[in-house]
């Protein structure tokens, strides 16, 4: 079987002509995924976005002439087609929402990426995975911890998803394998490079010992750079029941895969507490006083929270549909005080647990960037989606949803609903 043949039980006749597809879509300028997703599902498939007329497509929410127009000249070139060939002679497979192997808790988010480009293997039992994340300047207490969380969650039968940074990122994956366990490593950047160097001998164990895989929607010779790596923590919150924080300052970027995990995608997020006088845990200590993330002291609270047990049977952690309320009612696990722990002696369900918060405190305020005072000034006229942001401010949206979350933390902005934002009552 090729790389990009479906595998049995695929109900995709020609995987080939799907990826090709997606990958033109994709080389369109001003589609991202969100667009893009929202085009194959007004439509039915990629082919036949590709097949549309500019009439047909500017009707779809969000694209407009303009963008209808880029659409109509997709498919005119065979730059896709080459990109298909270098990728199976370089050991890279393209995996699309219509593979089987797809990740399936991708399947429920808005914005999924449009293809990913993967080394390794994901299996069916990956999708019960938690995302470890911190930050890469983390303490010898943050190191430890996400080392011990890690190689427990694995141990217990979960997936660990991380981003393959230098420190918790990377002291995540290697807990995980030294349980036995699987990992996950989400780029941000190209599978061509490998960020950052040193992890070079880690990403190979993972790729020639099966334990997982590594992957990234950026094309192969995508480079590392500083915008590339807000995007890819949707993808470590999508693929993720719950997203675990060990280490964060009030900057970090673990606070934008948090953010995203609750508010976006109803994931679980939990918070490890450090010490109180130290900035390295202030992120965290934010999330855990705005009740933003549950307080945990081992991975067993994070199992138990996750479904209500501290062993992983082989059909733990069923996802319920989260617009469903019948089965969100029957994911909901009840935790009895001889089964929970402190930090667990409530009703949770596969969504987001609710925490109502005594008077929470409020960070320190810091001046604003340059890009910042931009955001928020264009929020002036009110409220705006990221698109309209990004056109006002000649941002990337990469660029723009980094900046909302801080400034939410500080509170110069808030959130209304979906992508929406406005300014807050401090301004």
């Amino acid at each position: 079987m090729s790389q990009l043949e479906a595998p049995v039980g695929s109900p995709v006749p020609d995987l080939r002509e799907v990826v090709l597809a997606r990958l033109h879509l994709r080389a369109r300028p001003g589609l991202g995924p969100v667009l893009i997703q929202r085009a194959i599902r007004a439509l039915g498939s990629p082919q036949r976005v590709l097949a549309a007329d500019a009439g047909e497509l500017s009707q779809i929410e969000g694209l407009g002439a303009q963008r209808a127009q880029m659409i109509v000249g997709a498919g005119r070139d065979n730059v896709p087609e080459k990109l298909l060939d270098e990728c199976a002679q370089s050991g890279i497979t393209i995996l699309c929402p219509e593979d089987a192997r797809w990740p399936m808790h991708l399947r429920t988010i808005a914005d999924p990426p449009v293809v990913l480009f993967m080394r390794g293997r994901i299996l069916p039992e990956d999708n019960k995975a938690v995302g470890v994340v911190g930050s890469r300047r983390c303490t010898l207490y943050g190191r430890e911890q996400a080392q011990k969380f890690a190689s427990d969650l694995a141990a217990s039968g979960l997936t660990v998803i991380s981003g393959g940074a230098r420190g918790v990122d990377t002291a995540a994956h290697c807990g995980a394998l030294r349980a036995g366990g699987r990992t996950v490593v989400v780029q941000g950047c190209g599978l061509h490079h490998c960020y950052p160097d040193e992890n070079a001998q880690l990403y190979e164990q993972i790729i020639g010992e099966d334990r997982g895989a590594v992957i990234s929607e950026m094309l192969p010779d995508e480079p590392p750079l500083p915008e590339n790596f807000p995007p890819r923590n949707r993808i470590i919150a999508g693929m993720s029941l719950g997203i675990l924080v060990i280490e964060a300052n009030l900057k970090s970027g673990s606070l934008i895969t948090a953010r995203l995990a609750a508010d976006d995608y109803g994931r679980e997020v939990f918070a490890l507490p450090g010490r109180v006088d130290s900035p390295a845990s202030a992120g965290t200590h934010h999330l855990l006083k705005t009740g933003s993330a549950s307080l945990v002291e081992n991975a067993e609270d994070v199992v138990l929270i996750l479904g209500g047990q501290s062993t992983v049977p082989p059909n733990m952690f069923a996802t319920a549909n989260p617009d469903d309320p019948a089965e969100l009612q029957a994911s909901t696990v009840a935790l009895t005080p001889e089964h929970s722990t402190p930090a667990t002696r409530v009703v949770v369900t596969n969504a987001r647990r609710r925490i109502a918060p005594a008077a929470p405190a409020d960070p320190p305020a810091q001046p604003l960037t340059g890009v910042q005072q931009k955001i928020v000034e264009v929020l002036g006229a009110g409220e705006l989606d990221v698109d309209a942001i990004c056109d006002a401010t000649t941002l990337k949206a990469a660029v723009v949803l980094s900046e909302l979350t801080f400034l939410q933390i500080s509170g110069q902005v808030q959130r209304i609903s979906g992508h929406t934002y406005a300014r807050s009552g401090k301004n």
